[in-house]
């Protein structure tokens, strides 16, 4: 399959709550090979658009499709079967499983029996344990974690912790990887390292979309961005062409004279 043919789309996405719109017939392509920033103010819908798009909210209108396949339909867990998955802007990591069996959890989509039966004393068990415990550390070395595998969650600072739920996130080998705020939290070091690690992961084969509110990441690590206000686009482009925008300089990034 052609990479320009492995995006996730939107068609005229309408989503509304007592009557009130919250996203308003939406338009959007988010390609394999990019990092896709989705930015705007608070309110804007942009955690609305994201629940559209990984089934968790079903839109009044429009059609969600991957690689030219509807996803209408279709619930989380059945777009996580097929390469669709996120994260979320709280980390949400067991504090009784080490960080390796925190991400093996990650994981269970590519087995047939799932991750509790790989922790039971079974051959079939033991087998799927050892594939999956390859698999994790596969992601947690690609985001430089190797060392803390055998650490809790306790153990570790914020930083590593949103790591640690992205390595959950691509240990499966996902098509289509939607981070939810990843730098929520995060002070100016681990930010740096964070953007490191998503430009790091960045693949021909990969959909990446980022929502966040740090400008400096976005505008470093994306190819194109979507700018989401009161439910609408009000532009699409490269960093710089959105930088130059002057209705997003009026309603987002502020200008020099602010």
């Amino acid at each position: 399959m052609d990479v320009a043919t492995k995006s996730l789309t939107g068609q005229g996405i309408a989503l509304s709550f007592g009557g009130i719109e919250v996203l308003k017939g939406l338009d959007v392509e988010f390609r394999a090979g990019e990092i896709t920033g989705l930015i705007g103010p608070n309110g804007a819908g942009k955690t609305s658009l994201f629940n559209c798009l990984t089934g968790a909210y079903h839109p009044q209108k429009g059609a969600i499709s991957y690689a030219g396949h509807s996803l209408e339909g279709l619930p989380p867990a059945a777009r996580a079967q097929k390469g669709i998955v996120r994260s979320f802007q709280h980390v949400a990591l067991s504090p009784d499983l080490t960080v390796l069996e925190n991400v093996m959890i990650g994981v269970a989509r590519n087995y047939h029996s799932g991750w509790l039966h790989a922790f039971l004393p079974t051959v079939r068990g033991r087998h799927e344990k050892a594939e999956m415990r390859a698999d994790a550390e596969r992601a947690l070395a690609e985001l430089g974690l190797a060392k803390a595998a055998d650490k809790m969650p306790s153990e570790l600072p914020p930083g590593m912790l949103r790591l640690v739920e992205i390595a959950r996130a691509i240990v499966g080998r996902p098509a289509v990887l939607m981070l939810d705020e990843p730098a929520a939290g995060l002070n100016n070091s681990e930010t740096r390292d964070l953007m490191r690690s998503l430009s790091a992961l960045a693949s021909p084969d990969l959909v990446m979309v980022v929502v966040e509110h740090d400008m400096d990441l976005v505008m470093s690590i994306c190819d194109r961005i979507y700018v989401l206000n009161f439910g609408a686009f009000v532009a699409c482009g490269t960093p710089a062409e959105v930088r130059s925008n002057e209705e997003v300089v009026r309603i987002y990034l502020g200008s020099d004279d602010d």
